[in-house]
């Protein structure tokens, strides 16, 4: 197995990427996933599952009241990277990254 020099993936991306660790929802077809969301960038992203899709999935992505499409381009294990239907603008990157609003307490 080729192990890629990081400065060489960082290149192929094209996009920086923002570590981040969200829960997130996501759809393989209809089924949905239970994941996390380990890193963002305009163009894709990495995301954790315990089912994780194979590559060629079209997935959904609905995190910070954005929903956006995609698709799995690679999977190892339970983490797998997806490349957005069409890159994400600035704003919606800094709102899928913004801190939910907080729930109530029932008294």
């Amino acid at each position: 197995m080729m192990v890629a020099d990081s400065d060489d993936v960082r290149a192929l991306r094209g996009q920086p990427r923002l570590k981040v660790f969200l829960p997130i929802e996501i759809y393989a077809g209809t089924t949905p996933l239970r994941a996390h969301l380990l890193d963002l960038s305009a163009s894709g992203a990495l995301v954790h599952s315990a089912a994780a899709p194979a590559p060629g999935t079209p997935v959904r992505l609905m995190v910070g009241g954005l929903v956006r499409t995609a698709r799995v381009v690679w999977q190892d294990g339970v983490r797998f990277g997806i490349a957005f239907a069409l890159p994400l603008r600035e704003a919606e990157v800094e709102r899928m990254l913004a801190p939910a609003p907080a729930m109530p307490l029932r008294a």
